[in-house]
């Protein structure tokens, strides 16, 4: 049986319970690794340091940033605000991969983006605003939220610029439209509900019904009803159910539609399983032929 590395040893007593002396040597000894594995157990004042020492040779010292990108973390999660943010949202570390050079610093970007709206620092729309056209898919879905997440009704701007000039991921138009939906309420309809016939339709719908919004379930259900079969059975019931005001016309779909409408519409109200109400509800809209396959998706 191999003997563990010493790396691996180290990695082991800082997964588990370390002692402070294990915690500092981590901290000084330059390896992302461990510095990753070391930082939720470090106290404050040791991390900015730490993460300055992964800034040099950052390919060799910290690959993928697993080091700074915890650091960052570890100091958002306790509403800390450190200069080091306004290095980490700049970084950029081109690491060799196949097929060419690869830029392993997207998610340590949004982070860092995202501690700068949550700090209300005053320049956090300029930074969220570089962020949302980074290269990097998920750098511009943390500015997305980060915009929603500062509060400010002059996000709302850079929202609506990102819905109509588009992206080719639908995670950061459906991040785009809830902070958006979160920002302006009834007032982001407009454009959002014009996104339904594009080619994020389906994210764009699923953002509608996260909101909430009383307005929102009109729209919805006209998109549900002009859908394909497929789209109304892989999202549209979905939707309705996410609204929590639909639930009704989901029983009666269950009770009369066909069966594979049925199912997908059971399949929806199942998301919200463990409300009894939900559950009782469902089960006595069963027809007697998929009372099986329904009470399966409620297992």
């Amino acid at each position: 049986m191999r003997k563990p590395s010493k790396l691996e040893q180290q990695l082991a007593v800082l997964h588990g319970s370390p002692s402070a002396d294990d915690v500092r040597a981590a901290l000084h000894s330059k390896n992302g690794l461990l510095i990753a594995a070391a930082a939720r157990h470090a106290e404050t004042a040791g991390l900015p340091a730490a993460f300055a020492a992964l800034l040099d040779d950052p390919v060799k010292r910290d690959p993928v940033c697993r080091g700074k990108v915890a650091i960052a973390r570890v100091l958002h999660e306790r509403d800390v605000w450190d200069e080091l943010f306004a290095a980490g949202v700049r970084h950029v570390q081109k690491e060799p991969a196949l097929g060419g050079p690869v830029d392993t610093a997207g998610e340590l970007r949004g982070i860092c983006g995202i501690a700068y709206a949550h700090c209300r620092r005053s320049d956090a729309l300029d930074v969220l605003a570089d962020l949302l056209a980074d290269p990097e898919p998920v750098a511009r879905i943390a500015a997305a939220q980060g915009l929603g997440d500062s509060g400010r009704p002059d996000a709302a701007a850079l929202l609506r610029f990102k819905l109509r000039t588009g992206d080719a991921h639908g995670e950061i138009i459906a991040g785009c439209c809830e902070s958006l939906l979160a920002l302006q309420r009834d007032a982001a309809l407009d454009v959002v509900t014009s996104l339904l016939g594009g080619d994020h339709a389906e994210t764009v719908a699923l953002a509608l019904a996260e909101s909430r919004l009383p307005a929102a379930l009109p729209v919805l259900r006209g998109w549900v009803a002009d859908s394909l079969p497929a789209v109304r059975r892989r999202v549209g019931y979905l939707a309705l159910a996410l609204t929590r005001a639909a639930h009704d016309e989901l029983l009666e779909v269950v009770r009369t539609g066909s069966d594979a409408d049925a199912l997908a519409a059971a399949k929806a109200l199942a998301t919200f399983k463990d409300d009894p109400s939900v559950r009782d509800q469902l089960l006595g809209a069963a027809p007697r032929a998929l009372r099986a396959q329904i009470a399966a998706l409620l297992a």
